[in-house]
């Protein structure tokens, strides 16, 4: 069993590294195009959609035995609120995770995203489903959601993931969107993962055969921590 310390550091590490990876592939692609402005092509969205699904399977596999892999606020969140993971614990990860009709078509766009994320989450560590590819299958379902959700938002799927470059861009001068953050970004992506696995829950009643993400990664026991919120 790990300890919080460890399971919190892990999330710390792991959340780093996706907004490393994901972002920076967009400031990558940019620059390899020559592009002074942000916009982008269907064969770039392509590649920015690979590397964020490529970066989170691997850290499915890395930090996923050590703390679940949430990297997000909005998985935890939605675990939290169907007895799948302890509230007293749900602090502690998203601390670590969290270093107009425009608004609302960009809300029901990142909520939609965050909730089919969820599903394919919850239907990969649900105890019927193939085992040994629960990473391909989440990573696989971010790339095919960015690349639908993409040109909409951006498809942060992760309320963690946009917050991190605006805090950058705070720190270093440049400019900044807080205004969108929470009406887009925050609330639509705590809402979207919780219905998702209410839904989940009611179409697939997982409750007795449903594995935490440790078990469906690794193929051990789940820890207590996670054991005990079921």
């Amino acid at each position: 069993m790990f300890s919080i310390r460890q399971r919190a550091l892990a999330e710390v590490f792991g959340t780093a590294a996706l907004v490393l990876v994901g972002p920076g592939s967009v400031i990558a692609t940019l620059a390899l195009a020559g592009k002074a402005v942000p916009a982008v092509t269907e064969a770039d969205l392509l590649g920015i959609s690979f590397a964020f699904g490529f970066i989170i399977t691997a850290l499915v596999y890395a930090i996923g035995k050590v703390s679940g892999c949430h990297i997000n606020p909005a998985v935890t969140f939605a675990l939290a609120v169907t007895r799948r993971f302890p509230w007293r614990e749900v602090p502690v990860y998203w601390v670590s995770d969290a270093p107009t009709s425009y608004y609302l078509q960009a809300a029901l766009a990142e909520a939609i995203g965050t909730g089919l994320l969820l599903f394919a989450i919850l239907g990969i560590v649900d105890g019927r489903s193939p085992q040994q590819l629960a990473g391909l299958v989440i990573g696989g379902a971010v790339v095919g959601i960015i690349l639908i959700f993409g040109p909409v938002t951006g498809a942060s799927l992760n309320p963690a993931r946009a917050f991190g470059p605006e805090l950058v861009q705070a720190i270093a001068g440049g400019t900044t969107y807080w205004a969108q953050y929470i009406p887009v970004y925050l609330i639509p992506g705590l809402v979207g993962a919780a219905l998702a696995s209410f839904v989940y829950d009611y179409l697939a009643n997982p409750r007795h055969v449903e594995q935490p993400i440790e078990e469906a990664v690794t193929h051990e026991e789940a820890p207590a921590h996670v054991a005990a919120a079921h």
